[in-house]
């Protein structure tokens, strides 16, 4: 039986489907000792399996957009849910690093499918206020995710030790390809059938969707602040277990409490959407309670000061304006392209995990070294540079040129 567009089924569907890399990432974050004491490496490299899983998450859209433009949605998420249950499953029996970071990589690819495809069938159905509403409403329930993973993931690590970790997401990666099957029906319009892929056709699709300025502008500015969130990710255990003496269950439940302020964030979103408030106002307050925040944070780190009592509530704000940037900074990037949807999202969500690749790979060259201010530092340079972005680039497009946002 198939879910109907606007049913809550539907955007439940939406959102567990892109809900897999939040539960891939940070799930395993309370495991990294216990991984490295078992598979005898530094945690520090156990690290790892964060930034290679997004970094084959970055690379595989690139490559379902296009598809998704010619095949459809649907297939595209079959076969990426089939590829996440597969490599899952292969984490878990993973005897070595060196090929538990390999599998990481495969899953990253098969992750990938459903966070682009969410975006694009939102941008398939949906239009203007409507369309980023959809959007914070599947970021709300999709940030459950990260809510209760890491508390999730520390319990049956202590039951059934770290390996079932990654069997619980080979489950999670069945039932989301199951109910594919069974309640999504093809969104993509009938009329916007893409050209047989090609390398010279791909190569054109992207170059038309790098030369809009709207698109890319607005790329980066969700890219630079989802940086400075995986930052924070790839360093919390470090900093919050190891430096601030934390057990996994009780960073499992700070991790919930920073978590929930996306949630909160993206719920208040969707409703000042719905009543017409413009984007670009959504987006001046995200960005300058992330970078305030971001300063404020980094000032601690670097002076030593940093505690439960002082960083967690400013990470809650943190997290809050992400949720305030995500579904606006997103939509706006997509929604001059609608012939190529599909293509738009991939570069999107791309460009977002190449930064988060990349972040959370310095977090963990640097950490050793300098401890909380490696990972403070990136933080408020990541979101200092996508203030820059917004105020300098976005808000400063010619008037002909839609902004969207």
């Amino acid at each position: 039986m198939r879910i109907h567009p606007d049913s809550a089924a539907f955007v439940f569907l939406l959102a567990a489907l892109s809900a897999l890399p939040a539960l891939s990432t940070d799930m395993g974050l309370p495991a990294l000792a216990a991984i490295g004491r078992d598979l005898e490496v530094p945690p520090a490299s156990v690290a790892l399996t964060l930034s290679l899983f997004l970094a084959g998450f970055a690379i595989a859209p690139l490559a379902y957009g296009p598809l998704a433009d010619r095949y459809g949605r649907r297939p595209i998420l079959l076969f990426g849910g089939v590829i996440y249950s597969l490599a899952s499953a292969a984490c878990a029996l993973s005897p070595n690093l060196e090929s538990l970071l390999a599998f990481r990589i495969l899953q990253g690819v098969g992750a990938g499918a459903g966070s682009v495809m969410a975006l694009t069938i939102v941008r398939d159905l949906f239009h203007g206020p409507v369309a980023r509403a959809r959007l914070s409403y599947v970021a709300s329930m999709r940030i459950v995710a990260p809510m209760i993973a890491p508390t999730l993931g520390s319990w049956v690590m202590y039951f059934a030790g770290w390996r079932s970790i990654y069997g619980t997401m080979a489950l999670a990666g069945v039932a989301s390809t199951v109910l594919v099957y069974l309640g999504m029906s093809e969104t993509r319009p009938a009329g916007t059938i893409a050209e047989q892929p090609t390398l010279a056709g791909l190569a054109r699709t992207y170059a038309r969707v790098l030369r809009n300025p709207v698109c890319l502008g607005n790329t980066l500015v969700n890219a630079l602040t989802f940086g400075c969130q995986f930052a924070y990710i790839t360093g919390s255990p470090l900093l919050m277990m190891q430096l601030l003496g934390m057990s996994p269950q009780a960073f499992g439940i700070v991790f919930a409490m920073t978590a929930f302020g996306i949630m909160a964030a993206s719920l208040i979103n969707g409703r000042l959407n719905a009543r017409g408030i413009r984007p670009h106002k959504l987006l001046w307050t995200g960005l300058g309670l992330s970078s305030s925040t971001s300063v404020l944070i980094a000032i601690l780190g670097f002076t030593d000061s940093l505690s439960a009592w002082t960083l967690v509530p400013l990470l809650m704000v943190n997290t809050f304006s992400f949720g305030m940037i995500a579904p606006n900074a997103s939509h706006a990037a997509v929604e001059p392209l609608p012939e190529v949807a599909g293509a738009a999202s991939a570069v999107v969500s791309c460009v977002m995990m190449a930064v988060g690749a990349f972040t959370g790979s310095l977090v963990t060259f640097l950490y050793d070294a300098h401890g909380a201010r490696a990972i403070t530092g990136i933080m408020v340079a990541c979101t200092l540079s996508a203030l820059a972005v917004y105020a300098f680039w976005v808000r400063r497009l010619p008037a002909s040129a839609p902004k969207h946002a």
